[in-house]
């Protein structure tokens, strides 16, 4: 009975007593049964209970009776990308007292861990993460999304991709109808450079968006799905679809989206060699990008490259981007695009030493423990490369064995 959940919540809420609850309205005995629903009770005593605890029972039981609803919007909103409903859907729950009772308290929890991963609150996320982690009483729902956030946190944040895959390849969609995970796989397939499941996972996330008509989230799916596509050897730069995504997003006036399409456009670009038009889609991605945030740095070390490939830079402005980038990694704490943008300080210098060095004993390693595929495989070229120019055959060994065992396939051929 939801009324008898209600009068205990606030009785505990207000540390008072069955005893002293009932006094002049019934015995102690019957509130217990009253908060467990096991007893019939009339109107009249449920008011003067009510007016005992100086509730409203109507209004508490109206909320009671919302607050599904509610936390449903919430993570829709969540969902969907819809940042300023977000936040006003958790502002007014902020002020419900009932989402303390177990009904409702793990899912609200768990929302708002997903709501501080929407906004970029890694700490606090991460904070409910290791309190749920004790939880036993998920629901199946509960449990799936949990599985989830797990592998949202680990892929947005500690950029564990394998560990990213096996949280989410464990959410059974027959008890968690959010697809939107999907769209999570593609990115964790993405960073460990296996297309095929970074396309296929983005299209099925994609469908689910476009059902959802969610043009913000349809841009995404779309971006992912052309990133797998077009970075092929045989792609002609002239057939791309970015442009019309960047369109898309400046019309609708998703300017961090349009920011994300011009990156990639402008790495697209600089595969193919087109470091004049990369440079080009790299400077209007950083004028629309906050120097506070971590992607303002992917854009600054694509336009450092970039800008040293075509070479009409003075040596002392590229020296200048690099310590800014440099510097920005370190106060950001993001220490792959530090490690990144030391080398390039090595490499302008001339200091070739000190640059394979730095990259043997710290970067390379690094890139490999946290399964950055792409950075890993263009290192132990590299450190292949050198020793070999070096003449350290053994050292040389040790990246060339590496390589050859990405690539060597199981056959059955005689």
């Amino acid at each position: 009975m939801i009324q008898g959940k209600i009068i205990k919540f606030h009785r505990e809420l207000q540390v008072l007593k069955q005893l002293d609850l009932g006094e002049g309205i019934c015995s102690k005995t019957h509130i217990s049964k009253i908060e467990r629903g096991l007893t019939e009770v009339s109107e009249e005593t449920i008011e003067l209970l009510a007016k005992r605890l100086r509730i409203d029972m109507q209004s508490e039981m109206n909320t009671y009776v919302s607050l599904d609803s509610l936390l449903k919007e919430w993570h829709e909103s969540i969902i969907l990308k819809l940042n300023s409903k977000a936040e006003s859907i958790k502002k007014q729950l902020e002020s419900v007292a009932l989402l303390q009772l177990p009904d409702f308290y793990c899912s609200y929890k768990l929302i708002l861990t997903r709501y501080y991963l929407l906004i970029g609150e890694g700490k606090l996320a991460l904070s409910l993460i290791k309190e749920m982690d004790s939880y036993q009483d998920f629901t199946s729902y509960n449990q799936n999304m949990f599985l989830h956030i797990k592998g949202k946190f680990c892929l947005d944040y500690e950029k564990e991709y394998n560990k990213a895959i096996s949280h989410l390849k464990k959410i059974d969609i027959t008890y968690y109808n959010n697809p939107e995970y999907y769209y999570d796989l593609a990115i964790a397939y993405h960073c460990m450079e296996s297309h095929v499941l970074a396309y296929y996972y983005a299209n099925k996330a994609l469908q689910f968006f476009t059902a959802a008509r969610s043009f913000t989230r349809m841009i995404e799916a779309e971006m992912m799905m052309l990133i797998q596509v077009e970075q092929a050897d045989y792609f002609d730069p002239k057939d791309s679809g970015f442009p019309r995504l960047i369109e898309m997003a400046e019309s609708l006036g998703l300017h961090d989206h349009k920011a994300k399409l011009l990156h990639n456009y402008a790495y697209q670009q600089f595969r193919f060699g087109n470091y004049e038009k990369a440079i080009e889609y790299y400077e209007q991605a950083l004028k629309i990008r906050e120097t506070t945030n971590s992607l303002y740095l992917v854009s600054l070390e694509g336009y450092l490259n970039a800008s040293t490939k075509l070479g009409l830079k003075s040596d002392s402005d590229l020296m200048r981007l690099a310590k800014e980038g440099f510097s920005l990694a370190n106060k950001l704490k993001d220490t792959m695009y530090k490690h990144y943008f030391q080398l390039h300080l090595y490499k302008l210098q001339y200091q070739q030493e000190q640059y394979y060095d730095y990259l043997e004993r710290v970067a390379y390693p690094y890139f490999k423990e946290m399964g950055y595929g792409l950075a890993s495989e263009h290192y132990e070229m590299k450190l292949l490369d050198y020793y070999m120019e070096k003449g350290k055959v053994n050292l040389a060994n040790k990246y060339a064995l590496s390589i050859v065992e990405k690539y060597q396939k199981n056959s059955e051929l005689v």
